[in-house]
């Protein structure tokens, strides 16, 4: 799972490069009409070339009021998030927006707010979403034509209703070319990714399926590319699987060939511009941040075509810190991992250095995981399998979440992992000190620590890899 809510589920955000834009400010205000200590807004860009966003929390004071200001450098969607329930929101430098928050409800006010109850009104009245079509085509049954008119009448509606908004809203051309563009994009999306929900639903070769007119209209680079659309952070992410179907190909014809050099080969023939450079920026980020591989022939051809300033600036970050985590394994864990603020299932705030005491003088594997992961569920019953053939080991299975206090949490918590020991959470989530550090950016993700309170591994073996258990019991031998 990514930070949003899925690598189950990364909701993760590479988008464009950008050269130096100024960073402005939106602010928001805000009602709340209900007990709620906090607002969080999140994956607004302070500029296009940062890859992972901060999460920005405002405190509700005694009277339900809040304020957050947020950096931004033009136009930038994101979340709101309040009480688990999450409400998309766009923003330009500039706006002062006021939001009242009454239950499930959202109600406007101030510059901007025009374009953001429109949002609202599509989002969540009406119900025109990508994220609900995409549940429905796993979670019901659908025949394949049918999901292919679905993404065209979901361009079609978000169309006609964006028309509708700029009968009376003439001064809204920046956000109405971004939300024509992201209605392209996102229909796209729908279009490539609906072969593979029927694919994966009915369990069915994709290859066999027998599929309808104009289904690979934007099965080309050519077809998808222009660097405007980078303003969508969804862009990007089309070429993914493009360039992965053209280095199976070219392997299939060649099996000698490197697929690294395969694959950069193509990026560097078949994509130009702005949006290539974000691609490799993309590629690069995650290579080091979730992969945990180096690409030095990847890197080397970014610094040689890359001429802004920010994506570089991310680059260079990225290796830096790398670099770090390289240095850590073998080391006593670093200060920022020990203060790592966590609960453990009392509710009880304790420190990472509090719950490693509990289990001093042995073997820490370590499970950095969600609820919302599907990934991580799948994992746990071989998680289980293997805790209890190392019962009588110096090992512990540790389990902290990403996810937020609820009334149905540990419970829930429990059930899945299939144990009730041994869990906690993260108070910041995907923003702890921990994260920071190893620029954790999905999960699961898993950590494997020595008696001795050293790090052995930043990126360890998932527990049904053969390996893990052999690497278990010569640490727990030592």
């Amino acid at each position: 799972m990514t930070r949003l809510t899925s690598i189950c589920a990364l909701i993760l955000l590479v988008s464009s490069c950008t050269s130096n834009h100024q960073v402005k400010t939106a602010i928001i205000t805000g009602t709340v009409l209900s007990d709620i200590e906090q607002v969080e807004f999140e994956r607004f860009k302070k500029n296009l070339a940062v890859p992972i966003t901060p999460t920005y929390i405002a405190k509700v004071d005694s009277a339900g009021h809040f304020t957050m200001e947020i950096p931004i450098s033009g136009i930038s969607k994101g979340m709101m998030v309040c009480n688990n329930d999450r409400n998309s929101l766009v923003l330009i430098p500039g706006d002062k927006l006021n939001i009242t928050i009454d239950g499930d409800s959202l109600h406007f006010a101030g510059k901007g707010a025009e374009r953001n109850s429109f949002l609202y009104q599509l989002e969540k009245v009406k119900k025109i979403s990508k994220y609900d079509i995409m549940h429905s085509w796993y979670s019901k049954e659908h025949k394949l034509d049918s999901m292919f008119l679905m993404a065209a009448d979901y361009f079609d509606i978000r169309t006609g209703e964006l028309a509708k908004f700029k009968e009376s809203h003439k001064q809204e051309d920046v956000f109405s070319r971004f939300f024509e563009i992201e209605s392209k994009i996102q229909h796209i999306y729908l279009l490539n990714n609906a072969p593979l929900a029927y694919s994966r639903k009915t369990k069915q070769d994709i290859d066999s399926l027998q599929l309808p007119d104009g289904a690979n209209k934007y099965k080309t680079f050519a077809s998808i590319q222009n660097d405007e659309y980078l303003q969508c952070s969804d862009y990007i992410y089309l070429f993914s699987s493009l360039i992965k179907e053209e280095t199976k190909k070219r392997m299939t014809q060649d099996s000698t060939l490197d697929k690294k050099e395969v694959s950069l080969s193509i990026i560097m023939d078949s994509l130009s511009g702005k949006t290539r450079e974000s691609y490799m920026l993309r590629d690069i980020y995650f290579n080091l941040s979730y992969r945990k591989v180096d690409d030095p022939k990847l890197i080397e051809a970014f610094y040689e075509i890359s001429a802004d300033a920010d994506c570089k600036e991310v680059v260079d970050s990225e290796l830096g810190k790398y670099k770090a985590k390289k240095a850590m394994i073998g080391a006593t864990l670093h200060q920022d991992i020990l203060e790592t603020v966590l609960f453990d299932s009392n509710e009880k705030e304790i420190t990472m250095a509090d719950m490693l005491t509990r289990y001093k003088g042995k073997v820490v594997y370590l499970d950095i995981w969600s609820l919302a992961c599907g990934s991580c569920r799948m994992a746990m019953p071989h998680s289980r399998k293997l805790k209890e053939a190392l019962t009588d080991k110096p090992i512990e299975f540790v389990y902290i979440t990403v996810d937020k206090k609820s009334s149905k949490l540990w419970n829930e918590v429990y059930k899945v992992s299939q144990t009730e020991e041994n869990h906690y959470r993260f108070k910041m989530g995907f923003d702890s000190k921990l994260h920071q550090l190893l620029s954790i950016i999905a999960v699961p993700t898993y950590l494997l620590i020595d008696k001795e309170g050293n790090l052995v591994s930043y990126s360890a073996d998932k527990p049904y890899e053969a390996e893990l258990k052999e690497q278990l019991l010569n640490l727990a031998a030592k």
